[in-house]
C-alpha cells in the first residue's frame, strides 16, 4: 500500500482556494478511481489522472496496522473549497 497527497484538481474560480486529497491505495489506477467516486463537479474528472500523476507517493508498511476503517484502498481525507 502507498499513501498519496495530492492537490485538488478542480482550478479556479470553480474552486476558490483548492484543496488536497489523501488517499491509501495500492496504485494510481486505484486513486483515480477512488477520486472519481467521491468527484463533486464531473465537468473536472479528466484532471484527476493529472492530479494523481503529480501526487506525493509514500509506501506503507505492509506489516503495521493503519489507524483507518480497514486496510483497504480508501479515501483518508479531503480538503476542497
Amino acid at each position: 500500500m502507498n499513501l498519496y497527497i495530492g492537490d485538488y484538481w478542480v482550478p479556479f474560480p470553480s474552486s476558490e482556494y483548492g484543496g488536497n486529497w489523501v488517499v491509501m491505495a495500492e496504485n494510481g489506477g486505484q486513486v483515480i478511481d477512488i477520486l472519481k467516486g467521491t468527484s463533486y463537479d464531473d465537468e473536472y474528472e479528466h484532471l484527476i489522472p493529472d492530479a494523481v500523476s503529480n501526487a506525493k507517493v509514500f509506501p506503507l508498511d505492509k506489516n503495521e496496522l493503519f489507524r483507518v476503517a480497514s486496510n483497504k484502498p480508501q479515501l483518508i481525507n479531503t480538503f476542497y473549497t
